[in-house]
């Protein structure tokens, strides 16, 4: 599962410019803008309620607000909980009262007696959580019976009086009170999303279908909440769990600084912007290429990269009614600018194409690139660019080519099964890409004109560079093939082997590749400045980090994973885990400077990693960003240093129990040397003065 989410390491990348003019990944490939200027500071912070409710078990007194703790992501961490209370039908009696309701204000020494839960939260140091922080109310009262009760109360603390919004999951039927006033109530199983690889699913099939949605009016000072759930009436379910998510309202007023402006994108996605001129293109699930003005943020124009439009005008005759059927809906798409009307537009589209031709329009998708797809997408790959032309790939296996205004020069279906797909590389007349082999294109007219079956797994990106002369693209595991032919000059370890070697693409400086291995443990240093003929015997040096970073307090090993490709800076390689610790180490001496971790806010679960993309030197400072809109400036040199700390805390109106702030942080940033360009999940947002 992990080299799986790993893909999602929408730290993807493309390729090393061979031309001044050629643009991609990182924006030059290397994640160097040693000559920027842009701003230290910026932020967009939302000034609802959210941040200042604080909450405990215990019955308040004067003062528990500044001790009490703060809600973690929207969840309250601890309850207080009484139960199990049977009955005969918990359907027909579920407006029963069964202690006093409205006006509950418990303690642990109230009768009937209360027990404290502390509550399961998002963990940022957990990979791979599969299921939602249920509370689970059976456990806690001693096991699951049907036709029973239980309440769990908590008092929760606002300085300043304002709405919240809670989103909630649960099994079997719900009541919440809030200063014994029923806000919520459903004598019902309610779960529509209830685990995260659901998520992907979900957006497989453009389903919009929301968890149920409160809002609560808090009172300054302490209030009182209580839940109730019910188990089943019969046998069948035997969970007796819930799922209370708060949030912000969407329409919460903000305290900015230095935000130029920020565009709403159709979908989300991993990929990277990148920018030629005044024009900034990225991608959009499921299979969009954005055209932004950079100067204004204002879209320039889009167009559809799929199966469908793939179609050439032979394969689209056998089909006599696809195109009266489905070009209506396409049409209404690309009319429609609300971002959840534009969901069901996209099921249409997707119905009526399988409903003509089901074997062409439904991707066999296996399942583990299936439960990932709410990380990974089809967008995953940047779009590179020769100053002329734009040209998107996408999981699909579909690419194309674009003038910069839109005007569509070729688009070409890949044969071969839908699944992680690598950006592309720009190199020598070709544009390479990577789905289960790689694939040379030519890149005026999109045919195949080779293919290289060996090299077998690919993460993230294939990166162009020019080595020792010769045109070529360097693999995310590092081996080197040449450009016009497809033809494998070095193959770095000795096989292509199945197993994880880590998920970072390699970073280009000169005739240099530094490629890290199992994370950040390990980087080598490939030279290849003597390299010459069919079979290439680059020189390598290895730099290993000390075992103790791979070490757990308790002494237990921890993989040390990482996203995103090396920052080369001044013989220093600063790389990032996902687990949010940043390195620091000496090519010089081959000693690792330091490790620190830096605390970022993260999000993490089977379709979520805490810090994904690659650190970037912007002017003098190195930029590090985790997933929750948070983004540190680091000093260069041996020291561990924050210079500045920078926030954006954007609210989404979810429609499940997933945490309100806007995930950003997937792509690394982009600049124009006076302009930040960093991509979230909703918006693309410039950071300058």
């Amino acid at each position: 599962m992990r080299w799986l989410m790993v893909s999602l390491v929408l730290a993807l990348l493309p390729p090393i410019a061979l031309t001044q003019e050629t643009v991609g990944w990182r924006g030059n490939w290397t994640g160097l803008w040693p000559d920027a200027k842009t701003p230290l500071h910026w932020h967009r912070i939302p000034r609802g309620v959210l941040a200042d409710v604080r909450t405990q078990t215990d019955r308040p007194k004067p003062g528990d607000e500044k001790s009490a703790p703060a809600l973690s992501m929207g969840l309250v961490p601890h309850w207080l909980v009484a139960g199990p209370f049977p009955v005969n039908d918990s359907i027909k009696e579920f407006d029963k009262p069964l202690i006093d309701e409205a006006g509950a204000a418990p303690t642990g020494n109230s009768n009937p007696p209360w027990l404290k839960l502390t509550a399961p939260f998002d963990d940022p140091n957990v990979f791979g959580t599969a299921t939602l922080p249920f509370v689970d109310l059976a456990k806690a009262a001693g096991g699951f019976k049907i036709n029973q009760y239980v309440y769990a109360h908590a008092y929760v603390y606002t300085p300043r009086a304002g709405t919240l919004r809670g989103v909630v999951e649960h099994t079997f039927g719900m009541k919440i009170w809030l200063n014994g006033q029923v806000v919520y109530r459903d004598p019902q199983r309610r779960e529509v999303f209830s685990t995260y690889p659901n998520l992907s699913r979900l957006e497989l099939a453009h389903s919009r279908t929301p968890s149920p949605r409160f809002d609560l009016k808090l009172k300054v000072g302490w209030n009182r909440l209580l839940v109730k759930v019910s188990t089943p009436n019969k046998p069948g379910f035997t969970q007796q769990h819930f799922c209370l998510r708060f949030m912000d309202l969407p329409n919460v007023k903000y305290d900015e600084k230095n935000i130029a402006w920020m565009t709403e994108l159709p979908g989300r996605s991993s990929s990277t912007p990148i920018l030629v001129g005044d024009r900034i293109f990225l991608a959009a699930e499921p299979d969009e290429l954005l055209c932004i003005d950079s100067k204004t943020g204002k879209k320039r124009w889009s167009a559809s990269v799929n199966l469908y439009e793939a179609l050439s005008p032979k394969e689209k005759a056998t089909l006599p009614t696809l195109a009266q059927a489905v070009d209506p809906l396409v049409l209404a798409l690309r009319r429609e600018t609300d971002f959840e009307k534009r969901f069901a537009w996209r099921q249409q589209i997707q119905l009526a194409l399988r409903k003509i031709d089901a074997e062409r329009f439904t991707p066999k998708l296996d399942g583990h690139y299936e439960s990932h797809f709410a990380i990974v997408g089809y967008t995953v790959p940047t779009p590179v660019s020769d100053g002329k032309f734009v040209y998107v790939w996408n999981g699909i296996g579909v690419a194309a080519c674009y003038d910069l205004d839109g005007k569509r020069q070729w688009i070409t279906r890949v044969p071969g099964e839908p699944g992680y797909a690598s950006s592309p590389a720009l190199v020598d007349g070709k544009l390479i890409v990577f789905m289960n082999m790689l694939h040379g294109l030519d890149a005026t007219t999109g045919q195949v004109v080779w293919k290289q079956k060996k090299i077998r797994h690919n993460v993230a990106a294939v990166v162009p560079a020019r080595l020792a002369g010769t045109p070529v693209v360097v693999t995310q595991r590092g081996h080197i093939v040449r450009a016009k032919d497809g033809h494998i000059l070095w193959l770095r370890g000795r096989d292509e082997g199945s197993g994880d070697t880590g998920w970072a693409p390699p970073v280009i400086l000169g005739n240099t590749i530094y490629a890290l291995k199992y994370g950040v443990t390990h980087l080598d240093k490939i030279d290849c400045s003597a390299c010459q003929g069919d079979g290439w015997q680059p020189k390598v040096v290895g730099f290993n980090l000390p075992e103790k970073v791979s070490r757990k307090p308790n002494g237990g090993w921890i993989d040390r994973w990482t996203a995103g490709g090396p920052v080369i800076v001044n013989d220093t390689a600063y790389t990032i885990d996902i687990w949010r610790n940043a390195f620091a180490l000496d090519l010089k001496t081959k000693k690792m400077h330091y490790q620190h971790n830096t605390a970022l806010p993260g999000y993490f679960h089977y379709n979520a990693v805490s810090v994904a993309a690659s650190p970037a030197l912007l002017g003098e400072h190195v930029m590090v960003q985790g997933n929750q809109g948070t983004a540190l400036f680091l000093k260069q040199g041996p020291n561990y240093e924050v210079v500045a700390r920078n926030q954006i805390g954007t609210v989404l109106d979810r429609l499940w129990p997933t945490p309100g702030q806007e995930i950003i942080g997937y792509a690394p940033p982009i600049t124009d040397g006076r302009r930040i360009f960093l991509r979230g999940e909703r918006y693309l947002y410039c950071i300058g003065h």
